[in-house]
């Protein structure tokens, strides 16, 4: 604990330059902080050391997360992404990953306009190190999209990127389009923060009309860089004052150009812009020639030729040759003449040549774009297809299952009832024979009452007996119902397949016929059918004789066989 204490008395030592240099930032909108945030991303760029930046950048990260900004964290983390990308000379694989990474971040958390920012950056990232205009594009529509629905007054950078979108335009020279960002961007309130931008895009407005060879509304957007109230906006004031007199050049009015050109020539030099200087030289040193001072001509040729070889700007000798092919004729030299004019064929030959690869190469870049894309659409219908073979499968597997299932358990609820349906009809069987065997004991145990009756002395006393034997009716007529059912039940079809074969067969017979079923004996049968058994013997030789039986063994064996 004793050396804790020291470690964070140092580590909150250390936040005190990021806490009282970028406290006025807490909590305030992007529209209040936007200078701030810039200011801060210029101490970041002042420090030399790669590692003393990232060690300021964390100090300040851990600022805004004391004090809950996480706004303010978010704009570090930009800020780092961004350097590392175009000025660290990190590898373009990893700063265009950063570069998506932090655009996908933005977009979930959309604060400061951190993704409009960020969609601009990675476009810069296309179009600067790869060279790839078309997916700079893309991400330019997507910011154009992102623009609509935002108010200029809450995200001043509007400006900044209506202006950049449309010079991505003016550089394929679409200059119809180009026009509509230009004019979105002057549009925009200007401050001193945004007048360089807007100046820009006012100047470049005024190029696209000379360009569409509408002199007077290019003067017009000139005019109105000229206008600008704010300090900041110096270096446009100039450029205008040239192009002004560029345009003053193309309409032959000499005498108005010199001036303005002349003055963008030597503000140029002044500012080191060598590449404006050379532009300027080439348009006055035929404005001297035409007016045949062809001395003071070669003056601005040389200053042509100088400032296009300090600016790097090979490309503007197309513009050069052709005046240096006029100012030696001028002189008589038609030698040198024509081979200056040779030269500026060759010299527009070879800018138009590597203009068109630039519009051969965005167009390529167009189709593998398109196929790209194709080939994506292609994988995820073909995705989508084999996602919906496979939820078909399954579907059809869930059916088959399904009808199983009903099938299983309607075959299971039919056997189920066919059980409950013979176990019932065994159980009726079961409690038929019971019930006849009953009724047949009963008959028995009456026999023996009336056996025993007959083999008592007339002395005894026979009232009990008779009494007894009284209150016990022998085969009524509801009771012979009662047996038939038992007996259908016990001997299904007996009765019915007898009198199918023994039609001549009386009702009384039939009866002898079930209950001789039933192995009873001729007394039992008496008792039962309520007669002596010599009637029921009686019965028995009337049915042999119907049926041409010879002996009774015979009538039981065809008894038991019906």
């Amino acid at each position: 604990m004793r050396l804790l204490k020291p470690f964070l008395l140092l580590f909150f030592l250390s936040l005190t330059p990021a806490q009282a240099q970028y406290e006025h930032l807490l909590g305030k909108s992007y529209s209040e902080k936007m200078a701030g945030i810039h200011s801060m991303y210029k101490d970041l760029i002042n420090i030399p050391d790669s590692l003393q930046r990232a060690k300021k950048a964390e100090q300040i990260r851990i600022f805004a997360r004391a004090n809950h900004d996480k706004a303010l964290e978010l704009n570090v983390d930009f800020f780092m992404v961004f350097w590392n990308a175009f000025y660290q000379r990190q590898p373009k694989n990893i700063a265009l990953n950063k570069l998506k990474q932090q655009l996908a971040s933005a977009s979930k958390g959309n604060v400061d306009f951190l993704r409009a920012r960020s969609l601009r950056a990675l476009a810069e990232f296309y179009w600067n190190f790869l060279e790839n205009y078309e997916l700079a594009f893309e991400q330019y529509l997507l910011l154009d999209k992102e623009l609509a629905s935002t108010n200029p007054e809450d995200y001043p950078e509007m400006a900044r990127d209506l202006m950049q979108i449309g010079k991505a335009y003016y550089f394929f020279q679409d200059y119809a389009v180009a026009r509509g960002y230009f004019k979105r961007a002057i549009a925009v309130p200007e401050i001193p923060m945004n007048t360089m931008v807007i100046n820009d895009a006012r100047n470049t407005l005024g190029l696209c009309y000379e360009r569409l060879n509408n002199l007077d509304s290019s003067d017009y957007y000139y005019g109105q860089v000229l206008k600008t109230p704010f300090a900041e906006a110096k270096v446009w004031k100039r450029i205008a004052t040239g192009n002004l007199g560029a345009n003053m050049y193309l309409r032959k009015q000499y005498d108005k150009a010199i001036p303005l050109l002349e003055t963008d020539l030597y503000g140029s030099l002044s500012e080191n812009d060598f590449g404006c200087a050379a532009g300027a030289s080439i348009l006055l040193a035929d404005i001297f020639r035409e007016k045949g001072k062809v001395e003071q001509a070669a003056t601005f040729i040389q200053y042509a030729k100088d400032n296009i070889e300090k600016a790097g700007q090979p490309d503007r000798l197309r513009l050069l040759y052709p005046v240096m092919s006029r100012w030696y004729a001028a002189r008589g030299d038609n030698g040198q003449s024509q081979q200056f004019m040779d030269s500026s064929i060759a010299a527009i030959n070879r800018y138009n040549e590597k203009f068109s690869a630039l519009k051969v190469l965005r167009a390529k870049q167009k189709l593998d774009r398109q196929n790209e894309e194709l080939r994506l659409a292609e994988f995820i219908l073909e995705r989508q297809q084999k996602i919906a073979e496979r939820n078909l499968l399954i579907l059809l597997v869930l059916i088959l299952c399904i009808v199983f299932a009903l099938t299983y358990f309607i075959q299971k609820k039919r056997q189920l009832a066919n059980d409950l349906k013979l176990q019932k009809t065994k159980q009726e069987l079961e409690l038929a024979a019971l019930d006849l065997s009953r009724f047949t004991e009963s008959i028995r145990e009456k026999n023996k009452l009336i056996e025993k009756l007959e083999s008592r002395n007339p002395e005894e006393d026979k009232a009990g007996i008779l009494a007894e034997l009284h209150q016990s009716t022998i085969l009524t007529e509801d009771e012979w119902q009662s047996f038939q059912r038992l007996f259908d039940k016990a001997q299904p079809g007996f009765i019915p397949r007898v009198r199918e074969k023994y039609s001549e067969l009386s009702v009384g017979e039939l009866r002898y016929f079930a209950l001789c079923r039933l192995n009873l004996s001729t007394k039992e049968m008496a008792a039962m059918l309520g007669v002596s058994p010599n009637a029921v013997q009686v019965m028995g030789h009337r049915i042999r004789k119907k049926l041409n039986l010879s002996e009774h063994a015979a009538l039981e064996q065809l008894i038991r066989t019906a």
